[in-house]
């Protein structure tokens, strides 16, 4: 079963997408509420998976990607936005993102690409 770490500042999402995953059969082994929280755990927990906001309001999710590309995580790293911008989809796949979803994130599509990322 791979591990999962959630970074997201809003609770409602974190709380979706810990369910959509569970569903999905992954275990959630942290949820970060903030992008240096999220950070620290990456770091500590060694997660095969990482979901990461794009917005939040001290890192954003392309400084932690930066962050986290620094000290060699090898965690799978999904970027989810509720931006759909090319640009933002683009740079987050130059800096390391496997993919990039848009909230809202169905089941069946988080459960695909996480599932892809080990094929």
């Amino acid at each position: 079963m791979r591990s999962v770490l959630i970074i997201d500042d809003a609770g409602f999402d974190r709380t979706i997408i810990r369910t959509l995953l569970t569903q999905s059969g992954f275990n959630v082994i942290g949820e970060a509420e903030n992008g240096k929280k999220g950070i620290k755990m990456a770091l500590e927990l060694l997660p095969d998976i990482i979901t990461l906001d794009k917005m939040m309001p001290d890192m954003d999710g392309m400084e932690v990607l930066i962050e986290l590309s620094t000290k060699n995580i090898n965690s799978k790293i999904v970027l989810i936005s509720g931006d759909d911008l090319s640009s933002i989809k683009n740079q987050a796949l130059h800096l390391g993102a496997k993919y990039f979803l848009k909230k809202p994130i169905s089941k069946s599509d988080l459960k695909e690409k996480l599932e892809g990322l080990f094929v």
